[in-house]
Protein backbone atom coordinates (compact mmCIF):
# COMPACT_ATOMS: atom_id res chain seq x y z
CA UNK A 1 0.00 0.00 0.00
CA UNK A 2 1.44 3.30 -1.08
CA UNK A 3 0.50 6.42 0.90
CA UNK A 4 0.42 9.65 -1.06
CA UNK A 5 -0.16 12.86 0.86
CA UNK A 6 -1.90 15.16 -1.57
CA UNK A 7 -4.11 17.44 0.51
CA UNK A 8 -3.32 20.20 2.99
CA UNK A 9 -5.37 18.50 5.74
CA UNK A 10 -3.26 15.37 5.39
CA UNK A 11 0.04 17.24 5.60
CA UNK A 12 -0.98 19.50 8.46
CA UNK A 13 -2.48 16.54 10.35
CA UNK A 14 0.70 14.52 9.91
CA UNK A 15 3.00 17.37 10.98
CA UNK A 16 0.85 18.19 14.01
CA UNK A 17 0.73 14.50 14.95
CA UNK A 18 4.53 14.32 14.85
CA UNK A 19 4.75 17.48 16.96
CA UNK A 20 2.17 16.17 19.45
CA UNK A 21 4.02 12.88 19.84
CA UNK A 22 7.29 14.78 20.29
CA UNK A 23 5.68 16.86 23.06
CA UNK A 24 4.44 13.66 24.75
CA UNK A 25 7.87 12.05 24.52
CA UNK A 26 9.77 15.05 25.87
CA UNK A 27 7.25 15.77 28.64
CA UNK A 28 7.47 12.16 29.80
CA UNK A 29 11.03 12.96 30.91
CA UNK A 30 9.66 15.48 33.44
CA UNK A 31 8.11 14.56 36.81
CA UNK A 32 4.41 13.84 36.23
CA UNK A 33 3.04 14.43 39.72
CA UNK A 34 -0.66 13.68 40.13
CA UNK A 35 -4.09 15.13 39.51
CA UNK A 36 -4.12 16.96 42.87
CA UNK A 37 -0.43 17.88 42.79
CA UNK A 38 0.60 18.19 39.11
CA UNK A 39 4.29 18.17 38.30
CA UNK A 40 5.98 20.03 35.43
CA UNK A 41 5.27 17.16 33.04
CA UNK A 42 1.52 16.89 33.72
CA UNK A 43 0.18 19.70 31.52
CA UNK A 44 2.56 19.24 28.55
CA UNK A 45 1.86 15.50 28.46
CA UNK A 46 -1.91 15.94 28.32
CA UNK A 47 -1.64 18.79 25.83
CA UNK A 48 0.51 16.53 23.65
CA UNK A 49 -2.07 13.72 23.91
CA UNK A 50 -4.89 16.15 23.02
CA UNK A 51 -2.93 17.61 20.10
CA UNK A 52 -2.03 14.14 18.82
CA UNK A 53 -5.65 13.01 18.95
CA UNK A 54 -6.92 16.08 17.11
CA UNK A 55 -4.10 15.82 14.55
CA UNK A 56 -4.86 12.16 13.90
CA UNK A 57 -8.53 13.06 13.38
CA UNK A 58 -7.54 15.85 10.97
CA UNK A 59 -5.23 13.51 9.08
CA UNK A 60 -7.79 10.72 8.76
CA UNK A 61 -10.69 12.97 7.80
CA UNK A 62 -8.47 14.75 5.28
CA UNK A 63 -7.38 11.44 3.77
CA UNK A 64 -10.91 10.05 3.58
CA UNK A 65 -12.69 13.20 2.46
CA UNK A 66 -13.13 13.68 -1.27
CA UNK A 67 -14.35 17.28 -1.11
CA UNK A 68 -13.53 20.26 1.07
CA UNK A 69 -9.80 19.82 1.59
CA UNK A 70 -7.62 21.77 -0.82
CA UNK A 71 -4.96 20.03 -2.86
CA UNK A 72 -1.43 20.63 -1.63
CA UNK A 73 -0.48 22.55 -4.76
CA UNK A 74 -3.01 25.27 -3.77
CA UNK A 75 -1.33 25.91 -0.40
CA UNK A 76 0.64 28.93 -1.57
CA UNK A 77 -2.16 30.66 -3.46
CA UNK A 78 -2.78 34.37 -2.98
CA UNK A 79 -5.97 34.07 -0.89
CA UNK A 80 -4.19 32.30 1.98
CA UNK A 81 -4.28 35.56 4.00
CA UNK A 82 -0.52 35.62 4.62
CA UNK A 83 -0.75 39.12 6.09
CA UNK A 84 -3.02 37.89 8.88
CA UNK A 85 -0.75 34.92 9.54
CA UNK A 86 2.23 37.27 9.81
CA UNK A 87 0.26 39.60 12.12
CA UNK A 88 -0.65 36.68 14.41
CA UNK A 89 3.04 35.72 14.57
CA UNK A 90 3.95 39.31 15.44
CA UNK A 91 1.34 39.23 18.24
CA UNK A 92 2.86 35.99 19.57
CA UNK A 93 6.37 37.44 19.43
CA UNK A 94 5.30 40.59 21.27
CA UNK A 95 3.49 38.46 23.87
CA UNK A 96 6.70 36.56 24.58
CA UNK A 97 8.87 39.69 24.68
CA UNK A 98 6.54 41.82 26.82
CA UNK A 99 5.31 39.13 29.24
CA UNK A 100 7.63 40.04 32.13
CA UNK A 101 7.06 43.78 31.71
CA UNK A 102 3.30 43.93 31.14
CA UNK A 103 2.24 40.85 33.11
CA UNK A 104 0.20 37.85 32.07
CA UNK A 105 -3.29 39.17 32.81
CA UNK A 106 -2.89 42.48 30.96
CA UNK A 107 -0.98 40.97 28.06
CA UNK A 108 -3.37 38.05 27.58
CA UNK A 109 -6.25 40.55 27.38
CA UNK A 110 -4.40 42.64 24.78
CA UNK A 111 -3.31 39.55 22.84
CA UNK A 112 -6.85 38.15 22.64
CA UNK A 113 -8.28 41.57 21.79
CA UNK A 114 -5.76 41.93 18.97
CA UNK A 115 -6.60 38.51 17.58
CA UNK A 116 -10.36 39.10 17.81
CA UNK A 117 -10.20 42.56 16.27
CA UNK A 118 -7.50 42.30 13.60
CA UNK A 119 -7.22 38.65 12.58
CA UNK A 120 -10.93 37.89 12.27
CA UNK A 121 -12.56 41.31 12.74
CA UNK A 122 -15.34 41.37 15.31
CA UNK A 123 -17.31 44.32 16.75
CA UNK A 124 -15.56 46.11 19.64
CA UNK A 125 -18.23 45.03 22.10
CA UNK A 126 -17.53 41.36 21.32
CA UNK A 127 -13.77 41.93 21.29
CA UNK A 128 -13.76 43.48 24.77
CA UNK A 129 -16.17 40.90 26.21
CA UNK A 130 -14.41 37.80 24.86
CA UNK A 131 -10.91 39.11 25.55
CA UNK A 132 -11.91 39.93 29.13
CA UNK A 133 -13.61 36.54 29.59
CA UNK A 134 -10.61 34.74 28.11
CA UNK A 135 -7.95 36.51 30.13
CA UNK A 136 -9.89 36.22 33.41
CA UNK A 137 -10.63 32.59 32.58
CA UNK A 138 -6.92 31.94 31.98
CA UNK A 139 -6.16 33.64 35.27
CA UNK A 140 -8.55 31.46 37.26
CA UNK A 141 -7.47 28.22 35.59
CA UNK A 142 -3.74 28.80 35.86
CA UNK A 143 -3.25 31.11 38.85
CA UNK A 144 -6.10 30.04 41.14
CA UNK A 145 -6.88 26.42 40.25
CA UNK A 146 -3.45 25.10 39.12
CA UNK A 147 -1.50 27.57 41.29
CA UNK A 148 0.96 28.42 38.53
CA UNK A 149 2.62 31.78 38.92
CA UNK A 150 2.79 34.05 35.91
CA UNK A 151 4.61 37.38 35.74
CA UNK A 152 2.64 40.19 37.40
CA UNK A 153 4.18 43.03 35.40
CA UNK A 154 4.60 46.65 36.36
CA UNK A 155 0.93 47.05 37.33
CA UNK A 156 1.17 44.22 39.87
CA UNK A 157 -1.52 41.89 38.45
Amino acid sequence: MKIRLQKTDEWSGLLLLIFGLLVCWRSSELPYGGIHDPGPGFLPLWLGVLLSGMALTLFLTGALRTKGSKPLRDLWEANARWGKILLALVFLFLFAVLLDTAGFLVLSFLFLAGLFRFIDPQPWKSVIGWALAGSVGFYFVFEVWLRLRFPKGILGF
